[in-house]
């Protein structure tokens, strides 16, 4: 696929990166998570020459997305995001707090933020996707925005609030988080949740692959094996790139090399 999207995401959990190692990754874009950025990652980044996308947490735990402080707290960080003069800005959390995650062989979705004065009785999908087309109005027109999607249709779980056909609609792409073991899914999930939300407004679709097994505590069984079927599936059209989640687990899990032989 010529212009592939090679997209590896940087949450700096370890510290610095090796310039030698990162360089020769393949990849020709990057996430940067916003918080762990300084003046020395930035140069790094810079000084590479790839597309430089930002990312943030768009909500915060403890504050409903709909209570007026939310809004103010995302429009401080996307303006402290602009100030970088990224190529994009990629929103992760933006949505209601909750988790997925497959149980007993059966797939569970649960929200972890309980009904407030602010959220209680009202269309989720709707107002979000309002907040979604104010903050489109603030951001550059040069630069692009996108936002990280979770892994269901919204008539599954209205709860998280994400009413993808609406999202779509507005973000300049879409990156579903398609961590098909943690959902308990096969690997073909990935392809068919892609061509879900490319079908819903024609918009461009950067799926997110999971290069360790998640979360943490759990022993990493993903393999080179593995890690190649991910990424045929997540390369299929219609999407238009691919994310690695993340450098980090890479670096952590020892498969940086395969991921630049992956790509080359």
């Amino acid at each position: 696929m010529t212009n592939l999207r090679k997209v590896i995401f940087l949450e700096y959990k370890f510290g610095d990166y090796n310039t030698e190692t990162l360089y020769s990754s393949g990849a020709n874009e990057v996430v940067a998570w916003m918080d762990r950025l300084n003046d020395q990652r930035l140069r790094q980044l810079r000084n590479w020459g790839i597309k430089l996308t930002i990312s943030f947490s768009a909500f915060s735990d403890n504050i409903c997305p709909f209570d007026p402080k939310s809004g103010a707290i995302l429009k401080q960080a996307l303006r402290k995001a602009m100030a970088y003069h990224p190529d994009g800005i990629v929103l992760d959390h933006f949505r209601f707090r909750g988790r997925w995650e497959q149980s007993e062989e059966k797939l569970k979705y649960v929200l972890t933020h309980e009904p407030c004065q602010h959220c209680r009785r009202t269309n989720k999908g709707r107002l979000l996707a309002k907040i979604a087309s104010e903050i489109k109005q603030l951001v550059s027109k040069e630069i692009e925005l996108g936002y990280y999607a979770v892994p269901v249709e919204y008539g599954q779980f209205p709860q998280f609030g994400q009413d993808h056909k609406l999202l779509t609609k507005v973000f300049d792409y879409s990156s579903p988080m398609l961590y098909h073991r943690m959902l308990g899914k096969s690997v073909q999930y990935i392809h068919s949740f892609i061509r879900y939300l490319a079908d819903l407004n024609n918009k461009p679709v950067v799926p997110a692959i999971a290069i360790k097994d998640m979360p943490d505590d759990l022993p990493d069984q993903i393999n080179e094996s593995i890690l190649r079927q991910e990424y045929e599936q997540a390369t299929l059209p219609p999407s238009v790139g691919v994310c690695w989640f993340s450098w980090d687990g890479a670096i952590e899990k020892h498969k940086t090399g395969i991921i630049a032989k992956i790509w080359k």
